[in-house]
């Protein structure tokens, strides 16, 4: 255990800078909830109701919160270590024996732990949170229409439908059978179908029937395929909200450069955030060890926002150009990895 979490000094550090975390993903949340919100309000209606409105932005904060774990990480790292240091708890580290590396890798535990907590939370739990956060906002902004819906070709006709809130769950479904003059000849409505043991599952279907000649031929709605889905809508959905699996998966089948562009750049975030992360921290811990040594928490801080607020943009920026242009998203993605880290590390080499 000792190896594990280190001595008292060690967990010491390690608990301020976990607390300061704590501290600054809800501050930082809460902020972005609000603003969430604001920025809902113009869209309030009879259907989009406050309710609906705190549903959605409650339901996308998962998601918002996974995106920003890099910043907050940088933020609690100067905030935590400079606490430690205003206090002089840092020099005590020192007097009793803790390198610089070993303050550094105390701090870096809770992180780890965020990061993970984030890597697991992106595959199994935000992507299907966020879509049917998402796809509940759009059904209550725009309503049942005909135009607002998905529509694709089956094996027995026409298929639309209203709402994806699951790769392998569809919502306000109905099938369009025709005949051989491609007449309609039955309607089959459903609230909803499942893709489980590899086949739709369509639930209390309403079958309507055009064509009274029709009405003992009724097969089986088990086998009902989506052609090009496979039971899997994950093509319909944001890259954003698509886990690591899903996003692999896209990026083999997608015949769009642009899609494809759009799902490896998303890919390369999520696989690599956990180096942004690191090497954000790597260079809040130069800086704190370093030019920031002398300087007060608040001004710490804020210089630590505008660090999170320019790599942001940085790396926003180089994501929208490997978008529509040659260069490779990964490289877009690693690129400000890189800077950081070196420049990290070449604060940390003059610490003495």
């Amino acid at each position: 255990m000792k190896y594990l979490f280190g001595d008292k000094v060690d967990r010491n550090i390690s608990s301020q800078v976990f607390l300061a975390l704590l501290v600054v993903m809800f501050a930082v949340g809460g902020i972005d909830f609000l603003f969430v919100v604001l920025n809902e309000l113009s869209d309030i209606s009879d259907i989009y109701n406050l309710n609906e409105l705190l549903s959605y932005s409650a339901m996308s904060m998962p998601y918002r919160l996974f995106d920003l774990t890099a910043y907050f990480s940088l933020i609690g790292v100067i905030f935590g270590l400079g606490v430690l240091s205003d206090n002089g708890e840092l020099i005590g580290a020192r007097i009793l024996g803790k390198s610089y590396i070993s303050i550094a890798i105390s701090a870096f535990k809770p992180v780890f732990i965020l990061i993970l907590i984030g890597i697991l939370a992106s595959e199994f739990f935000i992507p299907n949170l966020s879509q049917t956060a998402e796809e509940n906002r759009l059904i209550k902004l725009e309503g049942s229409s005909a135009r607002n819906s998905y529509w694709t070709e089956t094996d027995k006709g026409l298929v639309t439908f209203k709402a994806v809130p699951e790769k392998d769950k569809v919502e306000g479904l109905s099938l369009y059978e025709f005949n051989s003059a491609n007449k309609v000849i039955r309607i089959i409505n459903s609230k909803d179908a499942t893709f489980k043991f590899k086949k739709w599952q369509i639930n209390n279907p309403e079958v309507i029937f055009i064509d009274e000649s029709k009405r003992d031929n009724i097969y089986s709605l088990d086998n009902l395929s989506f052609l090009g889905s496979d039971g899997d809508f994950s093509f319909l959905l944001s890259p954003k909200y698509l886990s690591l699996t899903d996003l692999y998966n896209q990026i083999e089948l997608s015949s769009s450069k642009y899609r494809k562009n759009q799902l490896s750049l998303e890919f390369w975030r999520k696989i690599l955030q956990p180096f942004i992360t690191l090497s954000l921290v790597l260079l809040a811990l130069g800086f704190l060890f370093g030019p920031l040594r002398d300087i007060n928490s608040g001004q710490r801080i804020i210089f630590g926002i505008g660090i999170a607020f320019t790599v942001d943009l940085t790396q926003k920026l180089l994501g929208s150009i490997s978008v529509v242009s040659s260069i490779p998203p990964f490289l877009a993605v690693l690129l400000p990895i890189l800077i950081i880290g070196f420049l990290g590390f070449f604060l940390l080499r003059k610490v003495r």
